[in-house]
């Protein structure tokens, strides 16, 4: 039986496929077991690691109270880790 066009390209393209797909659960799974050794809560610092924005943005958008995990510690800015990773994983704001 003649192969179609698209089980050739699914056959020439399977092993790089497969490669991505391994090094992103990796990659995932590595990713995971770091914020399992963060701390509940970080300071500004540290949140702009956890969402990658800077800590200029961190402020500013916790003064637009666009940032639901930011939370006011005295005369720090504070963040609930799992919050803002949460936050980011549902799409926050770029």
């Amino acid at each position: 039986m003649e192969k179609t066009i698209a089980a050739m390209i699914l056959e020439s393209v399977r092993p790089e496929l497969s490669k991505m797909i391994e090094e992103a659960v990796l990659s995932a799974l590595s990713k995971m077991q770091e914020r399992r050794h963060l701390p509940e809560i970080v300071g500004v610092a540290q949140a702009s690691e956890i969402t990658g924005y800077s800590k200029n943005s961190l402020y500013q958008m916790h003064s637009k109270g666009m940032i639901p995990s930011a939370i006011k510690v005295g005369s720090k800015l504070m963040f609930r880790t799992r919050e803002s990773q949460e936050w980011v994983n549902c799409g926050a704001p770029r």
